[in-house]
């Protein structure tokens, strides 16, 4: 089976664990139940795709005592039954994907046009099913309480709920749809992250690229923002919004931050001043100063982001090749540039040299010439190089900060953002998973709006052992987040201090009062 194959050469521990583990459970299942007292609920998302393949995994590596009884039925899942709830407000893609892999995979998927209630005890009255196989994993809103084998609650008819993948991570699911090719719903290419109904789903807003397209689903950085796109009709607008957020990533060039010989301060310093303006820094990566490394990296953040921002590798020597990168990622020659020539040209004079002109190369047709002053009032003859939405900064911290003014007027020149908001409750608590109920309430309720976070804590002197962070730009949104983080919080776990708008994680200071937020009594 070429699934198999594939998931072989996942060079990822965890991940071959996890893939064994499902298909193991799978198996059990159908151990535990016979075939035909199984159920699938597919339903054309991407979960349910993985589990489709999952099933077709551990069918065809049957015990001995099922072989004969597996292999004598023609179906394609050897008789698990296979279902589909289909509603009038499906995306057309979803209908025609299900229909597909029904066809091409011999499944014989039941269409139910009930509630899932009423269905599954449709279901179960008319055959002899004792077990659903689903999708769920731990993020999902229905996820609170199970396990991978949970029985149905309670006031529904009698089943198994089964959750191979429950352990999975939104990355896990993509690592297995993209190392094994196997076919999946067209929409996650174009931007759905978490596919519900047509009048709750848009394109995750994360992912949306300069020219107002979309980048695939696999290219999502932050999982806890896997179900962005799913809202409320009225709320659409908001949803996708650059008004509302907008994204960005940070490419360090430096062999020498590599081997531990430097320090990197230039990204501590980029994620705050960003964030002080409303951007959300998505992605951080450090390559080494090779030409094809950074133009593969700039080009992947460049499709997945707004804007992209490399810092270091600019310079005289043969080392400095980020602008080579750059050009790379664009598809364009690098070229001496007139502008910039003329600059370096007017500043060394007659002492100019081949390693000055090096610094006069640019990725050709594809850069603005941004100039600034200094400190003294005077023009740097070494301005702000702009390629597109890609801002090309020097690794040295002083003069990557001066730069970075002028990329930062040209950002707010395009439109100032919302200030991000936050709430840090202090705990004196060190399980996580004494919590994790909590969090995991606020981010099914919440989560589309609010950036919910858990940080373990040593050698505070107040005793806190985690950290609980909440970030939203919609105050009345953090707000609820904040009160309803209160309420379910384990009777005996009480913040001892709350902080608003913290700069850091450290024992911080409130600058603004809770009053002033409007998120205190």
């Amino acid at each position: 089976m070429d699934v198999l194959e594939a998931v072989k050469r996942v060079q990822d521990d965890s991940f071959q664990d996890k893939f064994r583990k499902a298909v193991a459970c799978v198996s059990r299942t159908i151990d535990l139940y016979g075939a035909s007292g199984v159920a699938f609920s597919f339903n054309g998302g991407k979960d349910s795709t993985v589990l489709l393949h999952i099933i077709r995994a551990a069918i065809i590596l049957p015990l001995p005592e099922r072989t004969a009884d597996l292999q004598n039925n023609a179906h394609g899942l050897k008789g698990i039954c296979s279902f589909v709830f289909e509603r009038e407000d499906d995306f057309t893609e979803i209908l025609a994907f299900t229909s597909n892999m029904s066809r091409q995979y011999n499944l014989h998927v039941h269409t139910l046009h009930a509630d899932f209630r009423s269905g599954v005890e449709g279901l179960l009255e008319t055959t002899q099913l004792k077990a659903i196989i689903l999708g769920t994993r731990r993020g999902d809103p229905n996820a609170f309480g199970q396990e991978v084998y949970c029985p149905s609650s309670a006031g529904w008819p009698p089943f198994m709920r089964v959750n191979p993948i429950l352990d999975w991570t939104y990355a896990d699911v993509w690592t297995f749809l993209r190392a094994t090719k196997v076919p999946y719903c067209s929409l996650y290419d174009e931007g759905y992250t978490s596919i519900g109904a047509v009048n709750n789903t848009v394109p995750n807003s994360l992912l949306r690229k300069e020219d107002g397209s979309f980048a695939p689903a696999y290219m999502l950085a932050d999982s806890r923002m896997e179900r962005a796109g799913r809202t409320s009709k009225q709320s659409k607008e908001l949803s996708v919004s650059h008004s509302f957020t907008r994204t960005a990533a940070i490419v360090v060039v430096g062999d020498e931050i590599l081997a531990a010989k430097v320090q990197d301060v230039n990204t501590h310093f980029l994620c705050s001043e960003l964030r002080a303006i409303g951007w959300r820094v998505c992605k951080v990566v450090i390559v080494s100063d090779e030409t094809a490394s950074i133009g593969a990296e700039v080009r992947a953040a460049l499709d997945a982001y707004e804007i992209v921002i490399t810092a270091g590798g600019v310079g005289p020597t043969r080392d400095d090749v980020t602008l080579a990168g750059v050009a790379e990622a664009l598809g364009k020659p690098l070229v001496r540039d007139a502008g910039l020539e003329s600059r370096l040209r007017a500043y060394f004079g007659d002492n100019i040299t081949a390693a000055h002109l090096k610094m006069a190369e640019a990725p050709q047709g594809a850069c603005s010439i941004i100039d600034y002053s200094r400190d003294d009032g005077t023009q740097s003859p070494f301005p702000l190089i702009r390629c597109g939405n890609i801002f090309v900064l020097p690794g040295v911290p002083g003069l990557l900060q001066a730069k970075w003014k002028v990329a930062k007027e040209q950002l707010l020149l395009e439109g100032e953002l919302k200030p991000f908001h936050s709430v840090v409750l202090r705990l004196p608590v060190t399980d996580e998973t004494h919590i994790a109920p909590a969090l995991d309430r606020v981010a099914e309720v919440l989560g589309n709006q609010v950036s919910i976070g858990s940080y373990p804590m040593t050698k505070q002197k107040d005793g806190t052992g985690i950290l609980l962070s909440l970030e939203s730009k919609d105050l009345k949104q953090l707000q609820s987040a904040q009160q309803l983080l209160v309420d379910t919080l384990p009777k005996d776990v009480h913040a001892t201090s709350i902080e608003y708008d913290a700069p850091s994680f450290g024992r911080g200071t409130t600058p603004r009062s809770s009053l002033d937020l409007g998120l205190g009594q």
